[in-house]
């Protein structure tokens, strides 16, 4: 085994959600997938490249040596944030009525 085959698989959970607090705290949307890396999700495919550099830049000053993805964002994604500003919309309607 290699030195670098070492290194991985000494990186613990603890690593992971410290990767993901940071980046979190640096005001990107991210989520941790099934296998525990920590997943940037830019606003558009183009962005993935800028995103890329800043997310290397946060984890090089944490030290973190760990897998990380950037990725665009889904069909899925759009239709839960659809969803959720048309229940930001019926909420202020709600708000705005005039009780009888």
């Amino acid at each position: 085994m290699n030195k670098n085959e070492k290194e991985l698989e000494q990186i613990s959970t603890t690593d992971k959600i410290k990767a993901f607090k940071a980046l979190k705290d640096a005001g990107l949307k991210v989520e941790l997938s099934g296998s525990g890396v920590p997943t940037v999700i830019c606003a558009s495919a183009s962005d993935m490249e800028k995103e890329l550099k800043n997310v290397k830049k946060i984890l090089k000053e944490l030290r973190y040596n760990g897998s990380f993805g950037v990725r665009g964002p889904r069909k899925t994604d759009q239709a839960l944030t659809e969803e959720s500003k048309e229940n930001a919309e019926n909420k202020e309607i709600e708000d705005t009525a005039i009780p009888a």
